[in-house]
């Protein structure tokens, strides 16, 4: 991730991770209260009923039970200098009381996680076999490349695709969920603040999916939302993999490539969420408003979401509330986090950073194993300047008279060409100077050179000259010579031509 504030993104992170979280209290640990139990034990009468308000698996017998021992366990006062003998029974019951309590609520998250992912596996396989029976198993071909867009509520989802497309070269249109789901009884679904079915999302987005040349990628916009629907795109994922195995030895195999899945969320925060959103529809009524009184232009759609605050954060929240399924994915797939509070023009910036190239991610597992051990060119200049001054100072010391030799080439051979060519910016020095034919005396030659500031290609040709036929074998004999050049760049020197005056 390369956001343009780190921190402003850490802290979007982190309060959309909590806010998912039950608003009821938890509970508050008795070793941080009880130390008022005595004097005011209405403060511990209001923590246990918090606590017993957001854990279930607290009976009211237990709660009564906790009550009572709490208001009659005057001598439980904790010193802020010490603790009590006595208490140690009380507290460590309590302390169990409290892991007790704990694990009941981990358990019970647990199953429902497996719940969802069993629903999901339903919902999934159900909705994939509706769409292969129309389509056939062979014809099941999804885009090689998908880009999951998500993001708050008028953080620019649709203003920003262009650049995303553009910058992943997809020529394929942008699917977007809220069109797919624009039926009548959607509508009226989407207008309450409502989900529609997981099946039917699914469905409907895997038609779309298959409609999509599958050479080039697509991207969602609006999917994943629900823990649900986040376990239907890692089984779909799988089941791309899947497909493309079973199809590898066959004729069909390039239309099954190894699947890439990227998940992007534009981020904002609420304030600035509804601002736009009310700013949005505001702006679309006023056009609508002139459009009816001239009769010139097209009425455009109203979204009921954009004149009701109401509605407006209610959307928020559940954008918040989902988050947290997001995240699961970004263990998984790679995961872009854009900070979109900026203009367009800098939030645009960000995503074509956010979507170069990487081989790793698109290039086929053998594939790039085989060239990774290749240094990247970005990268290779990086510890150059280091490199060049440890190779000058160990052959300086090390080996003087090889040293030597280069540095007299350089003042015979190099140094008066690139004079005579000191406007140019360019010199090519052809030698057939035997030392050339030593690689290290070379090495020390162009180390030499670029330490100077000149940019330095070095190449070797044979010329073969005809010297002699052999009378017997009536070969040609011919006689090899060596000719190095060497082609020196530097800046070029630009003089300003005088111009006569009359």
């Amino acid at each position: 991730m390369r956001p343009s504030s780190p921190t402003m993104l850490a802290q979007a992170k982190n309060v959309l991770t909590h806010s998912s979280r039950p608003s009821t209290p938890c509970a508050v640990s008795l070793l941080s209260s009880t130390k008022a139990i005595g004097t005011r034990p209405h403060l511990a009468a209001s923590t246990l009923i918090h606590r017993n308000a957001w854990s279930p698996s607290l009976t009211s017998r237990a709660l009564v039970s906790n009550l009572s021992r709490r208001y009659t366990t005057t001598s439980l006062t904790v010193s802020n200098e010490k603790t009590n003998v006595n208490q140690a029974p009380a507290l460590a019951a309590v302390a169990q009381e409290d892991s007790m309590v704990e694990n009941a609520a981990q358990k019970e998250k647990q199953e429902k996680r497996i719940s969802e992912i069993k629903d999901a596996k339903l919902i999934f396989n159900q909705a994939f076999k509706n769409v292969q029976d129309i389509h056939g198993r062979d014809n099941m071909r999804f885009p090689k490349e998908i880009i999951w867009l998500m993001g708050a509520p008028g953080s620019g989802k649709g203003t920003h695709t262009p650049a995303i497309l553009h910058a992943r070269g997809i020529t394929n249109p942008s699917i977007s969920m809220s069109s797919l789901l624009s039926t009548p009884e959607c509508k009226e679904l989407i207008n309450k603040g409502l989900m529609i079915s997981d099946g039917k999302v699914v469905e409907n987005l895997l038609h779309a999916l298959l409609d999509c040349e599958p050479e080039v990628g697509v991207l969602v916009d609006g999917f994943p939302r629900s823990e649900v629907q986040v376990e239907c795109l890692k089984l779909l994922h799988e089941r791309m993999h899947e497909l493309r195995r079973e199809h590898k030895q066959t004729p069909f195999k390039d239309y099954f490539p190894r699947p890439t899945f990227r998940i992007c969320v534009l981020y904002v925060d609420e304030e600035i969420s509804v601002n736009r959103q009310v700013m949005r529809g505001k702006l679309i009524k006023e056009h609508n408003a002139q459009v009816q009184r001239s009769g010139k232009g097209e009425i455009k759609e109203e979204r009921v979401t954009d004149n009701d605050e109401l509605l407006i954060r209610a959307r928020y929240q559940i954008f918040k509330d989902h988050y947290s399924c997001l995240l699961k994915l970004s263990k998984i797939f790679p995961f872009h986090l854009i900070n979109a509070v900026g203009n367009i023009d800098s939030v645009m910036r960000i995503i074509l950073k956010e979507f170069e190239y990487q081989s790793s991610l698109e290039l086929e597992h053998d594939t790039y194993e085989a060239i990774s051990h290749i240094p990247l060119a970005t990268k290779i200049g990086i510890h150059a300047r280091q490199d060049l001054i440890r190779r000058l100072e160990h052959y300086c010391e090390a080996e003087p008279e090889l040293f030597s030799k280069a540095v007299g080439f350089i003042d015979q051979e190099v140094s008066p060409m690139v004079a005579r060519h000191a406007i140019s910016g360019q010199a090519l020095v052809r030698s057939d100077n035997p030392i050339l034919s030593d690689p290290k005396i070379v090495e020390v030659v162009i180390s030499i050179l670029s330490e100077r500031g000149y940019a330095v290609t070095m190449d070797e040709r044979v010329h073969e000259t005809p010297k002699r036929v052999d009378p017997k074998t009536w070969e040609i004999i011919l006689e090899r010579t060596h000719v190095y050049a060497l082609n020196v760049r530097f800046p070029q020197h630009h003089i300003q031509p005088l111009e006569q005056k009359f």
